[in-house]
């Protein structure tokens, strides 16, 4: 790992522009420690409040769920690809929805029901019905010897 990866490794002011990192930063890649580094070139020219507004986006991030991060960075990607007045209408459709609207939209959508794939098709309208054993037959595997030797690793026939 590169010197500035660690985080007793990072300066006083690098420090203490990514504090609402610090318990997650072991955590972190290296490239995604390099790319907060080099946010963190910028941090002491940004006014008092624009400080405070990047630690708790910091924090928020930090929050999140790596499948939520992942989620969040589509949304951005799928925004940046935007023209300027798409984005402007959006933002006013959005404006004039009412309060009961705007919350429902930010509760998000519901996560789909985790379950397999559903047939239609009748379970005896099968094109191939599997043999019926007797009750008492035996339920193990008969094995059939290949008629040529098999190599044992790639299973092939082997020459006679």
């Amino acid at each position: 790992m590169p010197k500035t990866s660690a985080w007793h490794a990072l300066s006083k002011r690098q420090k203490q522009a990514l504090a609402p990192l610090a318990d997650k930063w072991h955590e972190l890649t290296g490239q995604q420690r390099q790319k907060w580094i080099a946010l963190s070139k910028s941090f002491l020219q940004l006014t008092d409040e624009e400080q405070m507004t990047l630690h708790s986006r910091m924090r928020e991030w930090v929050a999140l769920s790596p499948r939520q991060r992942s989620q969040a960075r589509f949304h951005y990607n799928t925004l940046q690809s935007l023209s300027a007045q798409d984005k402007r209408a959006q933002w006013e459709a959005y404006q004039a929805l009412s309060e009961r609207e705007k919350n429902k939209l930010s509760s998000g959508p519901k996560p789909p029901v985790k379950s397999a794939a559903r047939s239609f098709a009748p379970p005896n309208s099968r094109l191939v019905s599997p043999p019926l054993l007797p009750a008492n037959a035996s339920r193990e595997i008969q094995r059939v010897a290949p008629s040529k030797p098999v190599h044992p690793k790639t299973l092939l026939p082997q020459p006679s």
